[in-house]
Order: C-alpha cells, then sequence, then structure tokens
C-alpha cells in the first residue's frame, strides 16, 4: 500500500468534518476576529485605547456565546481582558483579573446554588412536586383547569431546577396523558397546549434572582451601580413578586384568550381524572430526606428575604445578614452533606455536582459579570460613547418611549442570542439614559431582565428553545412562530405598559 501524501490527509480532514464542526470553526474564527480587530483599531473618542480592547473582548465573547458555547469563550474573553491592561500591566493584572472574576460571590453562590437545587433534583423531589399538582382533584372534569394546574407545574419545576429540567420531566408525562385521553397532533388544541408549556417555562424561568442564567444580570445591575458588598444586588422580593405577579397575569390571558376567542374543541379533555392520574403517576412513599428537602425550599427563601423585611439589629437577623445568599446557601449545603441516610450522605457533593453543575453557565457568570464591570468602568469610557452614539435616537424620548424602545430591542436580540449576555450588553446603556433622564433605571433594568428570556422563537434563543425547535414530534416550526410570535408580542405590551409601572411601584 502506497503511503498516503499530503493531499490525501487534507481531503481526509474535510471529510471528517460535519457541517456542525464546520460552522462551529467559522464562528470561532469570527469571534476571534472581532476581539482581533477591536484590539488593533484605533481607539474611538471617548472610549480609551483599554476600553477598545476591552470592547473588543466583550464583544467576541459575547458572540461566541451564541453560536459556540459558553465555557471556553468565557476564558477566551477574560484572557482579553486581562492582556488589555485593564487591570494593571502584566503578570500582576492578568492574575487580578482572573482572581476577582472567579472569587466574586456571585460565582461562588452559583456554584453551590446549583449543587443544593440540583441534589433536590436528583433525590426526585421535582417528581413528587410534578405529581402533587397534577393529582389535584380541580382538574377532575375542567380541561382549562387541567391545562391551568399543566402550566403552572412546569412553572414552578422551571423556577425550582430549570426549564431543561422541566422539559425533560413534564414532555412525558404530558405525552401520555394526551394518549389516553385520545387527543391526537392534528387536534386544534394540542400546539396550543404545548407551546403553552414552554411558554410559561420561559416566562418564570428568572423567577429566582439568586440562581440561574438571571443571576448574571442581576448581580452585573447590582455591580455596575455600586450595591455596597454586604447588600443583595437587587431587591429579591420586589423582584420575585415582579416575575410571579407577571407571569401568572399572562398566563390568566392565554387560558382566557384560548376560551373566549381561539375556543378549540377540549372535549377529550373533560374525562381528565385526577385519580387515574394519581395511580399512572404512582411514586413510592416519600423518604425523610426528600421531605426535608421539600421543606427547606420555603425556609431557604425565607432566610434570604428576612434581612430586607426586619431590624438588623436582632441578633438572628444580623447573623442572617451578615451570611447573606452565599453563606446561608452553602450552611444548607453543608447541612445536607452532613446527615446521612441508609449510609450515605443525603447530599453527595460530588456525584449532583457531577450530574447537575452546568459548567457553561458556571464560566459565564465569572466573564459577564467582570467584563460588564469593565464596560461601566470610566477608565474605559464606553459609557460616555454610548451616550454620544445613541443619543439621537434616545434622548429626545419621554419615559415610556425610552422603555418601549429598551424593551423591544431586549425581545428581538434574545430570540438570536444569548438571553443573559444580551442583557448585560445594554445595561450600561439604561444606566447611562435614565442618568441622563433622571429615572430610577432599577424598573428599566428588571424590565429588561424579564424580557431577555422571552425566548422562543429561534433554536438559538435558549437552550430550551433549542430542544423545543428540536422535538418536531411534538412541535413544527410554523406552530412555534403562529403561537409564539404573538406571545412574545403580548409579552412585549404587557411590560412596557402594567410590568413596568408595577416595577416601579414595587421598587
Amino acid at each position: 500500500m502506497e503511503p498516503a501524501t499530503g493531499a490525501d490527509n487534507v481531503t481526509s480532514v474535510k471529510k471528517t468534518l460535519s457541517p456542525i464542526d464546520k460552522k462551529m470553526y467559522i464562528h470561532s474564527f469570527i469571534g476571534l476576529a472581532i476581539i482581533v480587530i477591536f484590539w488593533f483599531m484605533s481607539p474611538i473618542e471617548p472610549i480609551t485605547p483599554v476600553g477598545m480592547k476591552v470592547v473588543g473582548a466583550f464583544l467576541g465573547m459575547v458572540y461566541l456565546w451564541s453560536t459556540v458555547g459558553s465555557l471556553w469563550p468565557s476564558l477566551l474573553g477574560l484572557t482579553g481582558i486581562a492582556l488589555s491592561g485593564y487591570a494593571g500591566q502584566g503578570a500582576i493584572g492578568f492574575k487580578s483579573v482572573f482572581l476577582n472574576a472567579f472569587g466574586a460571590d456571585t460565582v461562588l453562590l452559583t456554584l453551590f446554588a446549583m449543587v443544593l437545587f440540583g441534589a433536590m433534583d436528583e433525590a426526585g423531589c421535582t417528581k413528587y412536586i410534578a405529581r402533587w399538582l397534577l393529582t389535584r382533584k380541580i382538574i377532575n372534569g375542567r380541561p382549562y383547569a387541567f391545562m391551568g394546574v399543566v402550566w403552572f407545574t412546569c412553572f414552578v419545576i422551571s423556577t425550582l431546577v430549570s426549564p431543561i429540567t422541566g422539559l425533560i420531566l413534564m414532555w412525558p408525562i404530558t405525552l401520555r396523558i394526551m394518549d389516553t385521553m385520545g387527543v391526537k397532533r392534528s387536534d386544534k388544541i394540542w400546539p396550543y397546549f404545548f407551546v403553552g408549556m414552554f411558554a410559561v417555562m420561559t416566562l418564570g424561568q428568572p423567577l429566582f434572582p439568586f440562581t440561574g442564567a438571571q443571576l448574571i444580570v442581576v448581580s452585573a445591575f447590582g455591580n455596575m451601580t455600586g450595591v455596597p458588598a454586604d447588600m443583595t444586588p437587587v431587591p429579591y422580593a420586589p423582584y420575585m413578586a415582579l416575575n410571579f405577579i407577571s407571569t401568572m397575569l399572562l398566563l390568566a390571558v392565554y387560558i382566557l384568550v384560548l376560551k373566549f376567542i381561539v375556543r378549540p374543541d377540549i372535549s377529550k379533555l373533560k374525562g381528565v381524572d385526577a385519580d387515574q392520574l394519581a395511580r399512572e403517576q404512582a411514586l413510592p412513599p416519600m423518604v425523610w430526606p426528600q421531605v426535608l428537602m421539600m421543606i427547606m425550599i420555603p425556609i431557604y427563601i425565607i432566610m434570604l428575604l428576612v434581612p430586607s423585611f426586619l431590624d438588623r439589629s436582632i441578633p438572628v437577623v444580623s447573623f442572617l445578614a451578615t451570611l447573606g445568599p452565599l453563606g446561608v446557601t452553602v450552611a444548607w449545603v453543608v447541612f445536607f452533606c452532613l446527615i446521612r441516610y441508609q449510609g450515605r450522605e443525603v447530599l453527595d457533593f460530588k456525584v449532583v455536582a457531577y450530574r447537575q453543575f452546568n459548567w457553561g453557565i458556571f464560566f459565564m457568570i465569572a466573564a459577564a459579570v467582570y467584563g460588564a464591570n469593565a464596560l461601566s468602568n470610566d477608565a474605559t469610557g464606553i459609557k460616555d460613547f454610548l451616550l454620544n452614539a445613541l443619543n439621537p435616537i434616545l434622548g429626545g424620548q419621554s419615559e415610556m418611549g425610552f422603555v418601549a424602545i429598551m424593551f423591544t430591542v431586549a425581545l428581538i436580540i434574545t430570540n438570536f442570542a444569548n438571553n443573559a449576555a444580551m442583557a448585560v450588553v445594554l445595561m450600561p446603556v439604561i444606566l447611562a439614559f435614565c442618568g441622563q433622564m433622571g429615572l430610577d433605571p432599577m424598573p428599566v433594568a428588571m424590565g429588561v431582565t424579564m424580557m431577555v428570556f422571552v425566548a422562543m422563537l429561534t433554536p438559538a434563543a435558549s437552550p430550551h428553545a433549542g430542544m423545543m425547535h428540536g422535538r418536531t414530534d411534538v412541535y413544527n416550526t410554523g406552530e412555534i412562530m403562529r403561537l409564539g410570535f404573538p406571545i412574545c408580542v403580548v409579552t412585549l405590551v404587557y411590560y412596557i405598559f402594567i410590568g413596568y409601572p408595577l416595577a416601579k411601584l414595587l421598587f
């Protein structure tokens, strides 16, 4: 046999590259090109030379987050910022970037919160929550009550763990129910039921500001506004109230439109029976560690909220304020690691971290929060540049006009790019123009935070949107666009005219 020539090797490599690989390399090249171009460009006044390199590193990172992944682009972006000299020259400045990025309490909170709530899912608690909600007798013979309970269950699972977990758990259950009831893929109610199921998951995803991708946004906002280290980035209670009230109102509107305007045939769902579902979804009795984890959820939330409501001169309140979200989370992790059941830790840290920990989110939070701080720092000149560049568009707007533009931009870009990253990009703009217009930036920023999670129209909108678009046995693209687009528009109108005034009232 003759040895392979160089041309043969090249041909072989080309054959082994799948279209997905080729696309990944193309996007990677574009991301690197963005960084390099800004590195060598002449500064655009009033951006400083260091600011140009920081912008390039951040924009390249955001592009790669949206097209390639989260992990190595985060490391690349931090490396670019470190080499820019933003934190100092040489090895000291380089180390400073990574130490501050990964040493931030937000990043550590992400680590322990993912393990704590991942342990709950690992123990099977989410299955019991879903079973309990789906077997309430209120659903008997009431199709719209049944659908409302299913959608609320999706909301709960999405907020406690993630929309991905919610989909993985709820798809098999709901498909089995539909099959039992004789509901077919061709029935009119089918797409409304399943698209609605996804919509409430993505709307409710950012409910808890101390975990998940939303932590990136609220932490970036807190750092940009100079929130003291002993305070939470945003007030938790008003934030959660804004999301919960808004999601429930939007869900109610969806049900009312379905019942009185669309009016699909729901006769097949009248046979839904809670007792039958209880038998079909039978689970063994809960053991005490599972009960303990269930009890932990409300206690954990109360522990986080207490310092915001009670006088910190009270010893217990002072102690909880000292712990903060990070300390409270670590305390619960230690507690569940300490207690044992059947010879094993209730929370096996290594096992739970292996199965539940999302390294992409972890690295992305470190890079996004640090990068956002760099963008808003006066040393880069980026805030002044944004004011000058966007003033013709945003400067002459009324308060509601400004809010409408920001929310609309957030909705559009989140359906084509990484949602948390897009919110972080918009934060300096919000802060700059709110300062210029004399507005409180908190309601605007929190409204944008909610809007960037309304991500469902394209597979690139979010990981769970990619899952939805990939389930061709449940959804097709036409149905997603036909129903998803009005849902997005109604959500936008709601947040402009109701959500934003509500946020002003709550905050």
